[in-house]
């Protein structure tokens, strides 16, 4: 279950757009990238590439679910920041000023 961590090669991926067209990591080279993977919009063999597909726990009972995560892929295609635990106020923001820095 591989990760993204910062200073690794991503793995490559094939995601649908909102227009149905398949992209991929190599489609943006020399261009940071941003992966936010959130509870609704379960993607289980997306999740399990990235390594958010964990095990987690709702009063006491455990379950497998997506990881609210986000990954910055550096414009070198390597992990640039990771961000566990995501709680939507302010992320938005702490993602930005973090690609201003890649």
């Amino acid at each position: 279950m591989p990760l993204v961590e910062p200073g690794r090669k991503a793995p490559a991926f094939p995601l649908p757009d909102q227009d149905g067209r398949t992209r991929r990591l190599k489609d943006y080279p020399g261009r940071p990238l941003i992966l936010y993977f959130y509870p609704k919009d379960d993607t289980p063999e997306v999740a399990d590439r990235y390594g958010v597909w964990q095990k987690k726990s709702l009063y006491g009972r455990p379950y497998m679910g997506v990881a609210r995560l986000t990954y910055l892929i550096g414009p070198d295609g390597t992990g640039a920041r990771r961000w566990d635990n995501v709680k939507v106020d302010g992320h938005a923001a702490d993602v930005l000023r973090a690609v201003d820095e890649v």
